[in-house]
């Protein structure tokens, strides 16, 4: 990716469609992708998310996995650069159903994430210095409401 991404172009906003029996699903759109990427839970919700940070290299992980088989994105539609993917306007005109938030990773260090989340209701930003501290925010918004 080109060195003039930063933290706030490449905000990950996710569109929240569903949530039942303890599961959420929805879609993620950014200007990091070329099209929205669904997902169907938190797990594939998370492993995408990383594939698109490993993929792009940003931010960059800490530590990085030996292998001898070169890194893809599993076909998701990821951007080359902030050029090329989705607009402004499309981001920010995508809404779930049930929720919306904006997911910033400000850092990938000790092999996990660190950044913070704006929910689009206007709710105070809220940290987290791990992807578990991510997912009792997220979880405990959502299946606390519905």
């Amino acid at each position: 990716m080109p060195a003039k991404m930063n933290h706030y172009d490449a905000a990950i906003r996710v569109c929240v469609d569903q949530v039942e029996e303890g599961r959420f699903s929805g879609r993620m759109v950014s200007r990091r992708f070329t099209a929205p990427i669904p997902f169907t839970d938190v797990g594939n919700l998370l492993l995408r998310v990383e594939e698109v940070l490993n993929h792009q290299n940003f931010p960059q992980a800490f530590e990085r996995p030996r292998t001898f088989v070169p890194q893809s994105a599993a076909n998701l539609p990821v951007a080359a650069d902030l050029n090329s993917g989705m607009s402004r306007e499309e981001v920010e005109a995508a809404s779930g159903a049930v929720d919306t938030f904006l997911l910033y990773i400000i850092t990938r260090r000790n092999t996990t994430w660190q950044g913070f989340l704006e929910w689009t209701d206007g709710s105070p930003r809220q940290e987290f210095a791990s992807a578990l501290e991510f997912l009792k925010l997220v979880g405990g918004r959502l299946f606390q409401t519905h």
